[in-house]
């Protein structure tokens, strides 16, 4: 499945909140969420560009690979994933194949459906509270993923293709 998604920095929740609840987006998700970062003793994931997460979401986890396929106009993303039912169990199991724990990260997050698109307000806690709530809108196609982007007030040239490392670098912080 492919992933499409841009990043919008420096928003303003309650207006976008606003403008959601007059499209008839619906919340599906507000909680934490605690992401395991895996790679091989020779980094060969992260030099790839992939993601190797096992990622704690309220009560759900999920487990997902990602491979990058562009970066023009939105992150695009080659993205497997599955629910686990026991996230210590699975970490340990990536313990034991030799995948080692090269970040972790904890944030809050709210979750918007709006059609077919996913709407989310991010905000990194911990070493990276520093980085402003931030938009993130997933779509299944370009089309849709501008047209949701504009229909909240944003504009094509707002959007980021960004992925975390890319926050890190743009808010200066070093974790």
């Amino acid at each position: 499945m492919q992933e499409l998604e841009v990043k919008i920095l420096e928003v303003n929740r309650p207006q976008v909140e606003e403008r959601l609840a007059a499209l008839g987006a619906t919340k599906s998700f507000d909680g934490e969420m605690l992401a395991i970062f895996f790679d091989w003793e020779d980094g060969k994931i992260g030099q790839a560009g992939e993601v190797f997460r096992l990622r704690r979401e309220g009560e759900n986890a999920v487990l997902t690979y990602k491979r990058p396929i562009s970066k023009e106009g939105a992150k695009i993303m080659e993205e497997y994933e599955t629910e686990i039912n026991d996230l210590v169990q699975m970490r340990a199991i990536l313990d034991i194949l030799g995948l080692k724990v090269v970040k972790k990260t904890r944030k809050f997050r709210t979750q918007y459906e709006l059609g077919d698109t996913h709407v989310l307000f991010d905000h990194y806690q911990d070493e990276m509270a520093q980085i402003p709530v931030f938009l993130e809108i997933e779509a299944p196609n370009m089309e849709r993923l501008y047209e949701t982007v504009e229909s909240l007030g944003f504009k094509v040239s707002d959007c980021k293709s960004w992925h975390t490392g890319d926050l890190i670098r743009h808010y200066g912080l070093v974790v």
